[in-house]
């Protein structure tokens, strides 16, 4: 799973669909896309994030790991 963003930035969000008993956890591989919110649970949830705008003149990409799994946000410049 992916979603791109513009070099202004902006938020989005993740549903997580795992079983009640499931733990998960959500972590940023880079400064610039903010997990905020709820960063963990157990279950259904969702993972709210923001991106930072993107001042260089080089697309840029990242992840963010869920539970095991990598959602991966592009950013244009």
């Amino acid at each position: 799973s992916s979603q791109s963003f513009a070099a202004t930035g902006g938020t989005g969000n993740v549903s997580v669909n795992t079983p009640t008993s499931c733990a998960w956890s959500a972590t940023s591989s880079d400064p610039w896309l903010i997990v905020v919110g709820t960063a963990s649970g157990s279950g259904n949830g969702v993972v709210e994030f923001r991106v930072t705008a993107n001042t260089t003149t080089q697309a840029r990409t990242a992840s963010l790991s869920i539970g095991g799994q990598k959602f991966t946000v592009n950013q244009t410049p």
